[in-house]
C-alpha cells in the first residue's frame, strides 16, 4: 500500500476512534460530562480518581442521625457503668441531713446519697465510691422533654437543683471532684445552674463540675447557664501545687488520671465550653446534647461546644453538637507551659456524632495540630449539617484518620486536609457544599483515600493543590 493509501487508511480508522468516543462521552450524559471536565481542574491523578466512588449521596434526616448516635452512645456506656456497686445504706436529704453536703459527708463508699425535689444553693464536694442522686419516687424516672433540646431527660433532673447564684467566685465549681476519685463515684440527675462568672481563659478558674484527676461518672445531668465551661477535665501532677511556669508536664509526671464517663446530659448556655478536656484526660463522652455554649462576652473568638488540648484524648461517641457559635467538637495542640512541656499529642476519637450550625467562626469538627502516626486524630462516622464554614478538617499540621463522615450543606469545602497528614481519608459522603467536595492543600499528604462520594456541590469534587500529595494504592 502507498503512502496515499496508508494515510486514507489511517483517516478512516481515526474518524471511527472519534466517532465512538463521541458516541460513548454522549452517552455519559450532561452530569458524568461535567464531573469529569471538574475531575480535570481538580488535579487529582486518575488512579486515585479511580478508587473513588460516583454514587449520589442521600444522608439521613438530622432525627435519624440523632437515633444513629444515640444508640451508638448507648452501646459505648453499656460498660463502663457499673449498676450494681451501691448496695450501702441510703441517705436522705433533706430528711436525714438538711443540706447535700452533709451527708456526703456521713456516707461510705458503696452508700447512695438521695436528694429529694427542691432547689439547693451548694457548692458539692464529692466523696470516692458514693452515689449521689435525684429522688426517683413519683414519676421521676419518666423521661420528658427539655425545651429547645432534642434529648429527654428524667423528670427528677428538672425538679432537683443545685443553684450557685448565692456562692461568691472561687476556685470551686458547682461540683468538686477530688483527685484520685473512681467511676464508682456517681451524680446521677440534676441541674446544676448558676455558677458565678469568670474568665475560663485564665488559670486558676473553676468549670461547672470540676473533674481534675478524677473519673467519676456524670448522667442525666442538665448543665445551663453556669459562668464557666460546663463540664471541665484535666489530670493532676505530682508537682499540682507548683506555679504552672516551674510545673513538669510530661506524661510521666501524672498522678492522677481523668477518665470519667459524660453520659446523657444536656450542657447549654455556659460562659465558655461545653464539655472541654486538658492535659491528659480521657474521659468518655457519651451521647450528651452540647449547644447555645457562648463566652464571646469575654472578648474573644467564641469557644467551641467541645475541645480538647494539651494531649488530651477523649472519646467522644454519639453526642449532639449545635449552636455553639465558636464551632463544633474541635482539638488543638495548647500553648506551651511549664519547665517540660505535654509530651503526647492530642488525640481524640471523635465517633458517630452529629453537629449542625454551630456558626461561621470555626469548622464542625477539627483539628489545629495534634495527632501522630501512632496517636492519630480520629473522626470516624460523624454527621454533619448546615456549617457555616467547613465541615471537617486537619490542620496546623495535624496527623489524623477521617473515615465515614457524612457532611450535608457547607459554606466551604466538605472535608479539607490542610498542612496536614490525613493517615486514611476513605469513604466520607459530602454533598451540597458551596466548595469543592473536598480539599488538599498546602502541602498536605494523604497516605490512602479510597471510596468517597462528592455530590452536587461547588466546583470539583476533590480538589488537589500544588505540593501536596495522595500516595498511591501500591506506594
Amino acid at each position: 500500500m502507498n503512502l496515499i493509501g496508508k494515510i486514507a487508511t489511517a483517516t478512516v480508522a481515526l474518524v471511527a476512534v472519534l466517532v465512538v468516543t463521541g458516541q460513548a462521552y454522549d452517552r455519559m450524559g450532561p452530569e458524568a460530562r461535567r464531573r469529569e471536565v471538574r475531575d480535570k481542574v481538580g488535579g487529582v491523578p486518575e488512579r486515585i480518581l479511580k478508587l473513588q466512588s460516583i454514587e449520589k449521596v442521600e444522608p439521613p434526616s438530622i432525627d435519624g442521625a440523632v437515633a444513629i448516635a444515640l444508640k451508638a452512645a448507648e452501646e459505648a456506656a453499656r460498660p463502663l457503668i457499673d449498676t450494681t456497686f451501691h448496695k450501702g445504706k441510703h441517705l436522705i436529704v433533706p430528711d436525714d441531713f438538711k443540706t447535700i453536703q452533709s451527708a456526703i459527708d456521713a456516707a461510705q463508699s458503696g452508700d447512695i446519697v438521695v436528694v429529694k425535689p427542691g432547689t439547693y444553693f451548694e457548692l458539692i464536694v464529692m466523696k470516692d465510691g458514693v452515689k449521689l442522686i435525684s429522688d426517683s419516687t413519683k414519676g421521676g424516672d419518666e423521661p420528658v422533654a427539655v425545651e429547645g433540646a432534642r434529648l429527654k431527660l428524667p423528670r427528677r433532673t428538672l425538679r432537683t437543683i443545685i443553684d450557685g447564684s448565692k456562692s461568691k467566685t472561687t476556685r470551686r465549681g458547682m461540683i468538686d471532684f477530688d483527685a484520685g476519685l473512681g467511676r464508682n463515684t456517681i451524680v446521677d440527675g440534676f441541674t446544676l445552674q448558676n455558677l458565678p462568672k469568670q474568665n475560663h481563659h485564665i488559670p486558676g478558674h473553676a468549670h461547672g463540675l470540676n473533674v481534675r484527676g478524677a473519673s467519676p461518672v456524670i448522667m442525666n445531668c442538665y448543665v445551663r447557664n453556669n459562668g464557666s465551661t460546663g463540664i471541665g477535665n484535666h489530670v493532676v501532677y505530682t508537682d499540682q501545687e507548683s506555679p504552672i511556669s516551674k510545673r513538669d508536664f510530661r506524661w510521666a509526671n501524672m498522678k492522677h488520671r481523668a477518665e470519667g464517663v459524660i453520659y446523657n446530659n444536656i450542657i447549654r448556655g455556659n460562659l465558655g465550653l461545653g464539655i472541654g478536656c486538658n492535659h491528659f484526660s480521657a474521659p468518655h463522652i457519651l451521647g450528651n446534647e452540647v449547644f447555645e455554649n457562648d463566652d464571646s462576652e469575654l472578648g474573644d473568638k467564641p469557644s467551641p461546644g467541645m475541645g480538647a488540648k494539651h494531649g488530651a484524648a477523649p472519646t467522644t461517641i454519639g453526642n449532639i453538637v449545635h449552636d455553639n457559635p465558636g464551632g463544633g467538637i474541635l482539638c488543638g495542640v495548647g500553648e506551651s507551659q511549664g519547665t517540660h512541656g505535654v509530651d503526647r499529642p492530642t488525640h481524640p476519637t471523635v465517633m458517630k456524632n452529629v453537629l449542625y450550625q454551630n456558626g461561621k467562626l470555626r469548622p464542625a469538627i477539627s483539628s489545629g495540630g495534634g495527632g501522630s502516626k501512632e496517636m492519630p486524630v480520629r473522626f470516624v462516622g460523624n454527621f454533619v449539617y448546615d456549617t457555616d464554614y467547613l465541615g471537617i478538617g486537619l490542620q496546623k499540621g495535624a496527623v489524623g484518620i477521617i473515615e465515614e463522615n457524612i457532611v450535608l450543606g457547607t459554606e466551604g469545602p466538605g472535608i479539607a486536609v490542610n498542612g496536614s497528614t490525613a493517615l486514611k481519608l476513605n469513604r466520607n459522603k459530602v454533598k451540597g457544599a458551596k466548595g469543592p467536595g473536598f480539599v488538599i492543600t498546602d502541602g498536605a499528604k494523604v497516605v490512602e483515600m479510597v471510596g468517597n462520594a462528592a455530590d452536587s456541590n461547588s466546583g470539583p469534587r476533590f480538589l488537589l493543590r500544588p505540593g501536596s500529595t495522595i500516595a498511591s494504592p501500591d506506594e
